[in-house]
């Protein structure tokens, strides 16, 4: 026997070990940007649902993103009940750093690939700006980045102010005068319309064709006639202003529309204060970005509609 065979000796760790032990616990430490973004998601869209449609995801998903962040830095995001989504401390330190690093994350994206800007830019606009002025717009603006999909929606005033920033990463949006924010494109009078060929605007109560609930014309409408003491009725309602216009033209309703709308529709004229229709106020459309860090697609998007839809004068 030799003399140091009955020697036992502590097990070394290999340096294999030691690096398989360091991988392991800088994989524990390390944030996955997918989860970082479905968390700031739900912050910024107030909820697991919009913030599941913002991110074409299921709110089974992101809720499973959020409990695996929980998991990984070892604290609730979110105080109980979660529902209200009321953040925690250590919710509140981490938003902060999950901008910063998803920031960051998508500027090295840009210096690793500075030709090529992809993406999704989400759209709301008014029915006249998503008919007429912006379908020859985005199909420059696809020319110059073919990477970049474009969902544009129509909505109505208070959808869209409501969406922008949860669902819409930009908005071009009617507001009251001096009510809106962002960028001022144009003013346009609001006016009362009726058929040349009937008397839809003579009967009483008022037949009215309006967009839905939350349009900023509707309101107008309505308030204005009760003001007047004249009752009315809604008899026609569409999210499309051609439905709309087609129902004025047949008689079946009086309208309200922005004067560049009936300007370009023969047929239909618009009706005064000396028959009864209260003069409506001005409208303002104003283009207008979320409050938040807006991917580098929709950065391109915003720029560009400055450039080509000059502020008004």
């Amino acid at each position: 026997m030799k003399r140091d065979d009955h020697l036992q000796t502590a097990p070394q760790s290999s340096k294999d070990d030691d690096i398989a032990v360091g991988k392991g616990m800088l994989r524990g430490r390390l944030l996955a940007p997918e989860l970082l973004r479905a968390f700031v998601a739900v912050v910024e869209c107030n909820g697991y649902t919009p913030a599941a449609h913002y991110l074409h995801r299921t709110q089974a998903a992101i809720s499973q993103q959020i409990s695996r962040l929980e998991d990984c830095i070892g604290f609730d995001l979110f105080d109980p009940p979660k529902r209200q989504l009321k953040l925690s401390e250590q919710g509140k330190v981490l938003l902060g750093y999950a901008r910063q690093l998803l920031a960051l994350n998508n500027e090295a994206m840009d210096k690793l690939r500075p030709g090529v800007v992809s993406g999704s830019v989400r759209m709301g606009a008014t029915n006249y700006y998503a008919t007429t002025v912006l379908p020859s717009l985005l199909a420059e603006f696809s020319n110059l980045y073919p990477a970049i999909h474009i969902d544009l929606q129509v909505g109505v005033a208070e959808q869209m102010q409501r969406k922008l920033g949860p669902a819409f990463d930009l908005t071009i949006n009617a507001f009251q005068g001096g009510q809106g924010h962002g960028i001022l494109l144009r003013k346009d009078q609001a006016v009362w319309a009726t058929s040349m060929q009937a008397a839809a605007h003579g009967k009483t109560p008022v037949p009215l064709a309006l967009l839905p609930q939350g349009s900023l014309l509707r309101r107008w409408a309505q308030e204005a006639l009760t003001q007047a003491g004249r009752r009315w009725v809604v008899v026609q309602e569409s999210s499309s202003v051609e439905v709309l216009k087609a129902s004025v033209l047949a008689g079946l309703a009086v309208g309200v529309f922005h004067e560049a709308t009936v300007g370009t529709v023969a047929g239909l004229r618009t009706l005064t204060p000396e028959e009864g229709f209260p003069a409506l106020p001005c409208s303002e459309m104003w283009l207008n970005r979320a409050n938040r860090e807006l991917p580098r697609a929709a950065k391109c998007l915003h720029e560009f509609l400055l450039e080509q839809l000059p502020p008004w004068e």
